[in-house]
């Protein structure tokens, strides 16, 4: 794990960070720290500016806190950085795929290290980090740039992913296609053939919808988790009264494809939908690998801690006597236990 993904130094960076915000207050200047460092090793920003937003309901269900674009120069080399703050990682899982295109494919090497949700369409770079989305055009920083910007990110959330992103078939899914839905806004715009009050949003349900190559056609297929079995079996009813509607419940699972082109495609596809319950019991397993050396030093600073307890016993013992003597005005016994054998016999022993 590297130095900056440590929680501690997370805790750390966020007192900074707070601390700052009120020395700025105090002094009369604006509190909101940048999202964007000022320096990137060789790269130095020459500009800043808040990032223009389209869909602004969209971007307010998926939690967007705030949002910066800089312009980063130096060392041979100019780029625009883009970056939006989620409120957590579901957010900002939600705007890569809404943002990242459908002729968008995966990054590989060095740079997607940090991330594995990241793509590039043409020379613009998406990468998905916590409650983070940053966007690089023009160019891409180096590793070390990289580094430097993941680290610096104020109030950063490295929560779990979305559970639904592990029940959503990737069998047949067209690249690119995949498009999150987490209230009414974003329904609107990704499926708009199913009505808010159907998907029941009160409940915490999340969804995706993505298009599917079939055998003949290609299916658009919505699939929506809510947070209990209870309450998928409820709004199975709601969904099933959609016209041309074909619907599927895998426990918390709701699969729905409306109107489709081939209904045997349809079927091919829902079948693709599938949950696997799974309990996590937390067990105390013992290392298998004894590090003998520590073993060895431990034993030895067994002794030693034994050894200085012997000791002091005998300090305090012959404390105690010398203090009880001193006060009670005894003398001291003969430092030896003397038998005297030879009085008994008359003579001294031979």
């Amino acid at each position: 794990m590297y130095l900056w993904q440590r929680k501690e130094v997370q805790e750390m960076l966020r007192r900074l960070t707070g601390v700052a915000a009120l020395l700025l207050a105090a002094c009369g200047a604006p509190a909101a720290a940048a999202l964007l460092t000022d320096n990137l090793g060789t790269a130095k920003r020459v500009s800043l500016v808040t990032t223009r937003l389209s869909d602004e309901g969209i971007w307010q269900e998926y939690g967007l806190s705030g949002s910066e674009t800089a312009v980063y120069e130096g060392g041979g080399k100019a780029f625009t950085a883009t970056a939006w703050r989620l409120k957590d990682p579901t957010g900002a899982q939600a705007a890569f795929r809404w943002l990242r295109g459908k002729d968008s494919r995966p990054v590989t090497g060095p740079l997607a290290q940090y991330s594995r949700f990241a793509s590039r369409t043409g020379n613009s770079l998406l990468i998905a980090f916590g409650n983070y989305l940053l966007r690089f055009e023009g160019g891409d920083p180096s590793l070390e740039e990289l580094k430097i910007l993941l680290f610096q990110l104020p109030n950063l959330d490295q929560s779990s992913l979305p559970p639904l992103l592990e029940y959503v078939p990737e069998a047949g899914l067209t690249p690119g296609s995949d498009r999150y839905i987490l209230g009414p806004a974003s329904l609107e715009k990704f499926y708009p053939r199913l009505s808010p009050s159907a998907v029941a949003f009160h409940f915490g349900a999340e969804g995706m919808v993505a298009r599917y190559r079939a055998r003949s056609s290609e299916v658009e297929m919505a699939v929506f988790y809510y947070p209990t079995n209870p309450m998928a079996r409820d709004r199975y009813p709601e969904y099933q009264k959609v016209g041309g509607a074909m619907v599927k419940r895998a426990g918390p699972l709701l699969a729905i494809v409306i109107a489709p082109e081939n209904a045997d495609d349809a079927e091919r596809v829902l079948a693709l939908v599938d949950y696997k319950a799974t309990v996590t019991i937390s067990e105390t397993t013992g290392s298998k690998f004894v590090n003998y050396g520590d073993l060895l030093i431990a034993i030895f600073i067994l002794i030693g801690v034994l050894l200085g307890l012997c000791l002091l016993g005998g300090v305090l013992v012959y404390g105690v006597r010398r203090l009880g003597h001193k006060i009670s005005g005894i003398k001291d016994e003969d430092p030896m236990t003397m038998l005297h054998l030879e009085d008994r016999r008359g003579g001294p022993v031979p």
